[in-house]
């Protein structure tokens, strides 16, 4: 069955490849097929970046479609300016499916793709091979007439999972050096990571070394990098709750001992101990990345932030990286594949001038060509298929992989790499899913070219300690995984009143959190914790947590009917 639908993708994509295609590098504003040069403003929920999109990924969308990308984030108050304005982009990327998402539809500010043949027309490898995705939109948001578009990271077939990227990475090789110490559970990380800093107390520029560096900007209903302490156990975030995806039940983050408040007195013992960077409160995730690159940070929450910016090929040729090293009783969330597509949401504003060359741009985004390009950079250049079909690097795609800073050529755009990687940081299908064109996953971690390739010293000295040859094996090998199963289920909105009270007990709580990491002794801890909870009861955190559980019922019953729909 998933060999058919593989099959149908293939051709299409070829189809779609033949009808998108546009000018091969003109420099005219109009292209080979007549068409204006076309500057579509994006605005992204998703980005860390603001202006015209440059590099790599601007020459390619600019010689395929005559479209520049004008990258719009979402600072504070731009939502709201501009849905006062009427307008809100030409393409529109949600960073979740919730209130502003339906409110946008409500004020008629989105495109609906079933009120024309758009779809049809330039959309095909969208409607053949997303279908179960598209009629999930249109059920939830469209009452099963309009469409408004669909969500991110689908797949073809619900029976697999993502790659992991919530693993404790560390710096092993200090690791190594202060004697491998076994780790029993995640208060032992402290100890471990304690010995590592005081062994080795700078960065490569000589500033100060921490074990742990957090930011804020991903806040969200709670403190994003507490939350992520339960993902290690096989707890997701969920409004005010974590919701275990073993016995698909919720967990209230003020419950005593719950694993958010492990998790905030984990980091509070962390600044006590001094191995928690004192700017955490007030930096920007930029900045931290920054400090891994330097390599002043030891521990990181997810596999894409310390390791990316601190495994340069240099570094791993010396015998210096990040790797995962997991606590004895993990238990990390690993997500399942989801043909219903994910929370971020791609949409055309229903003011777009050219809402069908858009479109056009959606559908390369969703062929194995465009997933592919957008994600690596361009065939040929980055990295191409060999005789038999079968992905690799090139040699500066190697580069690329140690070291994003590496200049482009200009005949691909110039700059550097990281300059010209995709800005709207959205995906359509899961680089999870299996290529059709080479029978491997899009993720090149799972490329055999790529498992093949030697390992640099640093990843040769992992995989010798740990008998593996990646993160997902060495996980699944021991038996560090908790899946999150894939389903249907969105949260349904509460009235105003209610989301807005909502809002004031979400704050308190983040606001709470911040002041008990920074406590410089148990007893003043102990002393803000209580004032936390209760001045979120005070504001109405019980009704919000029921609200909570009624919501966990709901995804717990979806979970089921996944996983019944997948036998």
């Amino acid at each position: 069955m998933k060999r058919t639908v593989l099959s149908a993708f293939l051709a299409l994509s070829v189809l779609g490849s033949a009808w998108a295609g546009g000018s091969q590098g003109s420099s005219s504003n109009v292209d080979a097929s007549g068409r204006s040069l076309y500057r579509v403003d994006v605005y992204t929920q998703l980005a860390n970046y603001s202006g015209m999109q440059v590099g790599w990924f601007a020459k390619l969308v600019k010689d395929k479609f005559n479209i520049e990308l004008n990258i719009i984030p979402a600072a504070e108050g731009t939502y709201a300016t501009r849905m006062a304005a009427g307008n809100l982009g030409d393409l529109v990327v949600w960073g979740q499916n919730g209130s502003e998402f339906t409110t946008a539809i409500e004020a008629n500010l989105l495109l609906d793709w079933n009120k024309s043949d758009i779809l049809d027309r330039y959309g095909p490898d969208i409607k053949k091979n997303l279908a179960t995705a598209l009629k999930h939109s249109s059920d939830t948001f469209g009452k099963g007439v309009a469409l408004y578009g669909f969500g991110h990271n689908v797949a073809l077939s619900p029976n697999s999972t993502e790659a992991a990227f919530y693993h404790p990475d560390i710096r092993f090789d200090l690791y190594q050096a202060i004697g491998s110490p076994e780790i029993s559970n995640m208060m032992g990380y402290l100890d471990v990571m304690k010995s590592m800093v005081d062994a080795y107390p700078t960065g490569d520029s000589g500033l100060p070394a921490y074990a742990f560096s957090l930011f804020p900007d991903w806040d969200g209903t709670m403190v994003m990098s507490v939350k992520c302490m339960g993902a290690f156990y096989g707890y997701d975030e969920f409004g005010m709750t974590l919701y275990n995806v073993d016995t698909n039940t919720v967990q209230p983050i003020l419950d005593n001992n719950s694993l958010y408040l492990q998790g905030l007195k984990f980091f509070n013992k962390a600044y006590q101990m001094g191995i928690l960077d004192p700017d955490s409160a007030t930096q920007t995730m930029s900045d931290v990345s920054n400090k891994y690159a330097d390599g002043r940070v030891y521990w990181s929450l997810f596999s894409w932030l310390g390791p990316s910016n601190y495994n340069t090929q240099e570094r791993l040729a010396a015998g210096k990286g990040m790797f995962a090293v997991a606590a004895k009783d993990q238990k990390n969330i690993v997500y399942g594949t989801n043909i219903y597509g994910g929370e971020r949401i791609w949409s055309i504003g229903a003011k777009a001038r050219y809402p069908e060359r858009i479109m056009e741009l959606i559908n390369w985004l969703a062929t194995p060509e465009g997933v592919m390009e957008s994600t690596y950079g361009p065939k040929g250049v980055i990295w191409d298929y060999d005789a038999s079909n079968k992905p690799y690097f090139t040699e500066l795609g190697i580069r690329t992989r140690g070291d994003p800073n590496v200049t482009m050529p200009a005949s691909a755009g110039g700059g550097t790499y990281a300059d010209g990687q995709n800005k709207i940081n959205n995906t359509t299908f899961t680089t999870d899913e299996i290529n059709p064109l080479s029978g491997e996953k899009f993720n090149s971690d799972f490329w055999s070219s790529e498992l093949a390739r030697n390992a640099p010293l640093a990843k040769k000295n992992w995989q010798t300690a740990m008998g593996v040859l990646s993160e997902d094996e060495y996980l699944q090998k021991h038996g560090y995984r908790a899946i999150a199963v894939a389903s249907n289920f969105v949260r349904d909105i509460g009235t105003a009143a209610f989301e807005q009270k909502y809002t004031q007990v979400s704050t308190a709580i983040k606001d709470g959190s911040w002041r008990a990491i920074y406590a410089r002794t148990d007893a003043e801890f102990d002393s803000i914790v209580a004032d936390m909870i209760t001045q979120a009861k005070g504001l109405g955190y019980d009704e919000c947590i029921a609200w909570d559980v009624q919501q966990g019922q709901r995804r717990a019953a979806a979970v089921r009917s996944a996983l019944n729909s997948a036998r």
